[in-house]
């Protein structure tokens, strides 16, 4: 009875808002844009769009996170989005951005390689003109931090309401300096 009780919230939690649909598209024209800052400076922008797939809804879109951020920060956008979820109109269609597949910061991704989920939720007549809202919550990072104690570094991600903030430049150092790799710059 007790390996039920530890695996039951588990099963349940995978099986209730999404199933993998398994396939990579390509976002169309002018997908929903969404996101926020660190404020280290930087940011991770998020890019979806709402799909009839055979009379389900579907969700595909990408992720991208400023090309010049602080170390502390690097690497955690996938952290930021485990927190996000999409809406449309006042109905919460999905939690966990996760699915999203990681781009480079972009002026637009339109045509950008999309990761996509088939939700359970059927389609309804109206889906294409509900406005759709990427949601992703306040939150702080903490970095060298033990329990409760004090100390440590403690970052702040938020909504600023830019139009695509992994546009923006996460560090006042030079890029070479904050670019994984070699000296020169080249990751090897």
């Amino acid at each position: 009875m007790r390996p039920f009780r530890l695996f039951a919230p588990l099963v349940l939690a995978l099986s209730c808002t999404a199933a993998a649909a398994g396939t990579t598209v390509k976002l169309g024209p002018s997908p929903v844009l969404g996101g926020g800052e660190y404020s280290t400076g930087g940011g991770v922008t998020v890019a979806v769009e709402l799909r009839n797939w055979a009379g389900k809804t579907g969700l595909c879109g990408v992720w991208a996170e400023s090309e010049r951020l602080t170390a502390y920060v690097r690497h955690k956008g996938n952290v930021v989005l485990r927190k996000g979820s999409i809406a449309l109109g006042k109905e919460v269609l999905t939690y966990n951005l996760n699915f999203l597949e990681q781009v480079a910061p972009s002026q637009s991704y339109s045509g950008a390689p999309a990761g996509c989920v088939r939700l359970k939720r059927d389609w309804r007549a109206g889906d294409a003109n509900r406005p759709l809202e990427v949601r992703i919550p306040r939150q702080e990072l903490h970095f060298g931090r033990s329990g409760n104690r004090g100390g440590g570094l403690r970052v702040t991600f938020r909504d600023t309401g830019h139009a695509n903030p992994a546009l923006t430049s996460g560090s006042l150092l030079p890029k070479k300096w904050t670019s994984f790799g070699s000296w020169s710059g080249k990751i090897e």
